[in-house]
């Protein structure tokens, strides 16, 4: 950043300022460089720059935030080398970090990797929101039977982790590449409570003959909608679809496609151009009043 020199002691940082570079980090629509992220937030408290480049190397030095290099250019993004709440209730934690979070949280171990699933993409929060909102929807018909799970294209694991953190019997974690499985059978062990209910496999959907209360798929839409009939024929009749990978513009064609096949919209929301929900099968549906929308969002920093 080059504002301070070693032995020079930073200005103290308004809340407000570390508030809203951290909104604008996890819900701008674009990822930012540092002489952006500081001359937009500059403008927008009316405040020196200088404030916003002590505020945001401050946030570099705690570990809230880090740079990515992309294609030669650098870009400030959240950093994951300490716990990160992705949702309300989940919190994503590093390898060997002592879980001190709190009761109201539920941890999920994730280790460094190429798979897709550390928490970092929108999509992925989107998902960990609408499981949210699925599971509320299971505690709300008081079932006493734990829900089996489906995870399609399982990437690191989090999805059918998360899932089992809150109580489902099994999880099925399928994915086609040999990488994502060896990934996500490292981030199982890292996550003892989800070893004896998650099984990661390379299944194809046609050789799966069992039925599921919830399916979770975070994919691109050409993939989501040829779900479609699959889901319609694997899905219990009380069960749940938890979506995200469609753009905003996608989203509506997704729901179409899916009320078509039986599926009712019950919740969705949006972040950073992205958009994910939950579904419902048709007899759920027929009890259910229309479609809700949550805040989004990681937790303030």
């Amino acid at each position: 950043m080059g504002r301070f020199g070693k032995d020079q002691q930073a200005p103290d940082i308004p809340a407000s300022i570390r508030h809203a570079i951290q909104d604008r980090i996890v819900n701008g629509r674009c990822s930012l460089t540092a002489r952006s992220l500081v001359r937009d937030i500059a403008q927008q408290q009316n405040c020196p720059r200088s404030v916003v480049y002590a505020a945001v190397r401050r946030l570099i030095e705690e570990g809230f935030l880090e740079y990515h290099y992309t294609f030669g250019q650098s870009y400030l993004a959240v950093s994951f080398r300490r716990p990160v709440a992705l949702t309300p209730r989940f919190t994503v934690i590093p390898p060997g970090h002592a879980r001190t979070i709190s009761p109201s949280k539920i941890p999920i171990v994730i280790a460094p990797g190429v798979s897709f699933g550390d928490g970092r993409h929108p999509t992925t929060c989107l998902a960990l929101q609408a499981l949210d909102q699925a599971w509320a929807h299971f505690d709300k018909r008081n079932s006493s039977i734990a829900p089996c799970a489906v995870d399609i294209g399982t990437g690191s694991g989090i999805l059918a982790i998360a899932a089992a953190r809150l109580g489902a019997a099994r999880v099925l974690a399928l994915d086609i590449d040999a990488c994502a499985r060896s990934e996500a059978r490292l981030n199982i062990r890292l996550n003892p409570e989800a070893e004896r209910v998650v099984e990661v496999a390379e299944h194809s959907l046609e050789s799966i003959e069992e039925h599921f209360d919830l399916a979770m798929a975070n994919l691109r839409l050409p993939t989501l909608a040829g779900l479609g009939d699959w889901l319609r024929g694997r899905l219990n009749p009380l069960g749940c679809v938890v979506v995200s990978g469609c753009r905003e513009e996608e989203w509506d064609p997704l729901v179409g496609l899916y009320r078509e096949k039986g599926l009712h919209l019950l919740w969705q929301d949006a972040k950073r151009g992205w958009t994910g929900g939950v579904f419902l099968g048709e007899e759920e549906r027929l009890s259910e009043p229309g479609p809700k929308k949550a805040d989004s969002g990681c937790l303030p920093l």
